[in-house]
């Protein structure tokens, strides 16, 4: 049997949106399938290039490298799709297995995040997304995503990895609880139920487990109340720092650990701080309120704890397919367990280093 894995991401899908009303495939899937009673976990923060960078590697960003969507280097603060995750993908693990690998993302710098260009196959090429595309807060529409998403499970793609945005995209338009991002969930939803009838008959479900998880969710930012600007608090108590904003976290790079710190907990709007590792500082802002010197803040907002809670529902003729849900029953899987639990499942090895 060549077994086929594919793993679809809906990005900033709230699980609180995991309903009858709104995701009615997704409630069939869990029923029919295997699921994490309790849902599922993002690393921290909670934004979409260290989790995909963790799903991708089965790592911690703090050994894969990618720890928000900007990032730290040697070099100062890069773009996360630059630097691109340390280690070995799941994608790698099963081309060296002999199958083939696709990857569709809606948001184009995945692909320099996952390293998706070693894939067989990868849209957007190069994650530059074609001129002329729909887009939905400058990432390409739901259906084209999906339609790549197709195409490559139509010429025998055997593991893929596809990224779906725009239930993120609205959510931070419109509030994550608005009826315009209930209707982009009900949309998501709709994209599953299709790919789970694509599935079931082309003649591999049998060999087939359909993982659909969410990469974080998202929380209501209070329009009353301003951003919090760390960069300008730090500057002013005379501390030098690199500050990455990361929605409702931040993360902070400085000589002084301890006086940072100290002025950081006294920043009105921050909850948390703590360390992150040795050199780096985290910031954790209260419900509702984020980080922002260079924009406005949008009326959905993730990074923080709050925003942790995940999807994770898996369904398939696989026969391994009942361990899985032993699996996700028995802890709560984060972007970093999540994908080497499946891919065990299908008995493809993966060795993580980083």
């Amino acid at each position: 049997m060549r077994p086929r894995l594919v793993i679809l991401v809906l990005d900033g899908f709230c699980p609180r949106h995991c309903t009858r009303a709104v995701s009615p495939h997704l409630i069939s899937m869990q029923k029919a399938g295997a699921y994490a009673p309790d849902g599922g976990r993002s690393v921290l923060p909670s934004s979409t290039y260290p989790n995909h960078a963790s799903l991708a590697t089965g790592m911690e960003p703090i050994h894969h490298g990618i720890l928000a969507n900007n990032t730290f280097t040697d070099e100062g603060v890069k773009p996360a799709q630059k630097v691109g995750a340390r280690g070995t993908t799941f994608l790698d693990a099963a081309a060296e297995h002999g199958l083939i690998t696709g990857v569709a993302v809606g948001d184009g710098n995945i692909i320099g995040v996952v390293g998706a260009t070693r894939a067989h196959q990868h849209w957007p090429a190069q994650g530059v997304i074609p001129s002329g595309t729909p887009l939905v807060r400058g990432y390409a529409e739901n259906a084209t995503t999906f339609g790549q998403l197709f195409k490559m499970i139509k010429e025998g793609v055997d593991v893929a990895l596809c990224q779906l945005d725009n239930s993120d995209g609205i959510s931070h338009l419109f509030g994550p609880d608005s009826p315009e991002a209930i209707a982009a969930h009900e949309g998501a939803d709709r994209l599953v139920g299709e790919l789970v009838d694509a599935l079931q008959s082309d003649g591999r479900w049998h060999e087939t487990i359909l993982c659909v998880l969410s990469d974080h969710s998202q929380i209501p930012t209070g329009n009353d109340r301003p951003a919090i600007d760390l960069p300008r608090t730090l500057s002013q108590n005379g501390l030098s720092s690199e500050v990455i904003e990361e929605g409702s976290a931040a993360l902070i790079r400085c000589r002084d650990l301890v006086a940072c710190r100290a002025v950081l907990e006294e920043v009105e709007g921050v909850s948390e701080v703590g360390v992150f590792t040795s050199n780096i500082l985290y910031a954790y802002a209260s419900p509702g309120r984020g980080f922002a010197t260079r924009k406005p803040l949008s009326r959905g907002i993730h990074g923080g704890p709050e925003t942790t809670p995940t999807i994770c529902v898996a369904t398939g003729g696989h026969p391994r397919l009942s361990s899985v849900g032993a699996a996700l029953k028995a802890s709560v899987p984060t972007s970093a367990t999540v994908i080497p639990l499946l891919m065990d499942a299908v008995q493809v090895p993966w060795s993580r280093t980083h």
